[in-house]
């Protein structure tokens, strides 16, 4: 893992399509952040010692969550270019049944937005909050269509589901992790992609 000076202007441009910002909380967040370069299949929350204290912004690359249950690794979710991603506070501070690790699965560039830089950006500039509710609302979303997907009995049609919702990288990931994904074996994701492949 290296340090890397730039990398706030993906954020900044994916935030302002969301809420236009001020020059005073553009200024406030390139101060504030800082991006590290982290290497394929590198534990991301092997090398930022604090990763459970901020979320990350995929500037470039691909990277998945995973749980490890009875020692076999499950995939939960999987981000690439102009994601956030990391570990959702609880206001209950309710623990977590599974520890959710972090995983670089293609040589990636990340940039770390500290939990007290997010919170002192609500208390300073209180429109930012606006933006927190919308950014809340797309990983609702994202919730909702995992959850929806983890409940289409097919797995042909859970794999057809993937495809169309997730064009850019539904070749990019391991077979071994999207199976896991998509809660089938590898042999039965492979021959579905096999089948794919053969239809004019």
């Amino acid at each position: 893992m290296s340090e890397i000076k730039s990398g706030s202007e993906a954020l900044l441009k994916f935030l302002n399509g969301l809420q236009p910002l001020s020059k005073e909380i553009i200024d406030f967040a390139i101060e504030e952040t800082f991006s590290i370069s982290v290497k394929k299949n590198t534990l991301i929350d092997s090398v930022q010692k604090n990763s459970k204290e901020c979320v990350f912004f995929v500037i470039s690359g691909l990277v998945r969550g995973f749980i490890i249950d009875e020692e076999k690794e499950i995939t939960t979710w999987l981000a690439h270019e102009n994601s956030l991603i990391g570990t959702i506070r609880n206001p209950g501070n309710i623990a977590p049944t599974y520890f959710e690790h972090l995983q670089a699965i293609e040589n990636s560039n990340l940039l770390v937005l500290p939990y007290n830089f997010i919170d002192r950006l609500y208390i300073q500039f209180p429109e930012t909050n606006i933006l927190g509710r919308k950014l809340l609302a797309i990983h609702f979303n994202m919730s909702q269509e995992r959850s929806i997907l983890s409940r289409i009995p097919s797995a042909e049609a859970r794999y057809k589901q993937f495809k169309e919702n997730h064009p850019k990288i539904k070749f990019r990931i391991p077979l071994k992790y999207l199976a896991t994904y998509l809660g089938m074996r590898i042999e039965t994701l492979s021959r579905i992609r096999n089948k794919t492949k053969l239809k004019p």
